[in-house]
């Protein structure tokens, strides 16, 4: 499935919060297993409840992906969804992680002004062959467009009412450009049947986020690592440093999903009534897992605030990782995202030569998890 934090970035009701949110709950998650919000939210706070939530045995929580939807909100046929997922997955999976991480790196190290639409675009571009905007300019442009001018104001939390409007013209112009590309992309996607039109355009623009959006929120935490002593609350002074420098890139970029996952959360609605250890969830109950406080749980990590590549030599598999959730609604891009960070962590030296001026103290929180504001500076 397609990341949960992108389907509530694009419409799911949620209750508005900021990084002091987030600060808050990572103190409360460290004195209670399991909680109730006012709001009727369970928190869960403990990673074998956590893990158990998520693979969901016995088919408690709802599975439909909230990211594959109509303009108006309802969900598309389960046919077209299927094809849609399959699409993503075997993409990734035949993508060359090395060479676009490559590609976005270097266009990252051409770029000036704001970070954040400096990631999305780079990596937009290191997905031209799945997206078709390598061989399409006009398809390109309005990709570009889309990601740099609207999908950067919902990363960041600048969304307006008019961003939604010029969204919808933009998909509009979109969906005439994609029965050209029958070949490479779904046929959901490229001609009238379950959806049509601005439906269609919709939807590929949609599929853009989900090949980019983590890519370039997960290299813009990277960056932001190389330049900022200390970045939400992770002392990255003296040899923390030196650790993301010089340590072997898989284990770095390990430790960067651990301390800074895209997805702060992972919500799951309850359908009937179960027993979470001694809480109750009752249904119609939001389920909510919150990795970045479970990533930094002191009863699960050793020196949970300290970047530490090291830890993924002693273990490569610990319970509390779950940066891309697990079970029936897990993200289908998770193995691809750690390879291509990965591949991302191994142009360091590149990356460190950007000059990053701060715009902001706090990082950006709305359904993604994204750093502080910044600007790179011309080279």
């Amino acid at each position: 499935m397609i990341p949960d934090w992108l389907g509530a970035l694009f419409g799911v009701p949620r209750a508005r919060t900021d990084w002091r949110f987030i600060r808050n709950s990572l103190r409360r998650c460290e004195r209670m297993p399991l909680y109730r919000t006012l709001a009727g939210s369970v928190v869960v706070c403990r990673s074998d409840y956590a893990r158990r939530a998520l693979i969901d045995s016995e088919s408690v929580l709802e599975h439909l992906p909230a990211f594959w939807q109509f303009p108006n909100g309802a969900p598309i046929p389960e046919p077209a969804c299927a094809e849609l997922n399959r699409w993503v997955h075997h993409s990734l999976d035949r993508h060359d992680a090395a060479e676009a991480a490559e590609i976005a790196v270097s266009r990252i190290a051409a770029s000036s002004g704001d970070l954040h639409r400096a990631c999305l675009l780079a990596v937009t571009e290191s997905a031209g062959s799945i997206l078709r905007t390598d061989v399409d300019h006009a398809l390109r442009a309005l990709v570009r467009s889309y990601v740099g001018e609207l999908f950067h104001t919902v990363v960041v939390g600048t969304r307006r009412r008019e961003h939604e409007l010029r969204a919808r013209a933009l998909a509009r112009k979109v969906a005439p450009l994609l029965a050209a590309h029958r070949d490479a992309l779904p046929g959901v996607l490229a001609e009238d049947g379950a959806l049509s039109g601005a439906e269609r355009g919709e939807l590929y623009l949609r599929a853009v986020t989900a090949f980019v959006g983590a890519s370039a929120v997960a290299m813009a935490w990277l960056i932001c690592a190389l330049s900022e002593d200390d970045l939400a609350e992770v002392d990255l002074s003296g040899a923390a440093r030196e650790r993301i420098e010089q340590g072997p890139p898989g284990p770095v970029a390990m430790e960067l999903l651990r301390l800074w996952p895209p997805a702060w959360q992972h919500r799951r609605r309850v359908l009937r009534d179960h027993a979470i250890g001694p809480l109750t969830a009752l249904r119609d109950d939001d389920l909510v897992i919150p990795v970045v406080a479970l990533h930094r749980h002191p009863a699960e990590w050793a020196n949970p605030r300290v970047f530490d590549p090291d830890r993924w030599r002693t273990d490569p598999r610990p319970a509390a990782f779950m940066p891309f959730a697990l079970g029936p609604r897990a993200c289908v891009g998770g193995r691809y995202e750690i390879r291509w960070l990965t591949e991302v962590a191994g142009h360091v030296p590149t990356l460190k030569s950007l000059r990053l001026a701060r715009l902001s103290k706090k990082p950006c929180v709305t359904a993604v998890f994204s750093p502080p504001r910044c600007e790179i500076a011309p080279g």
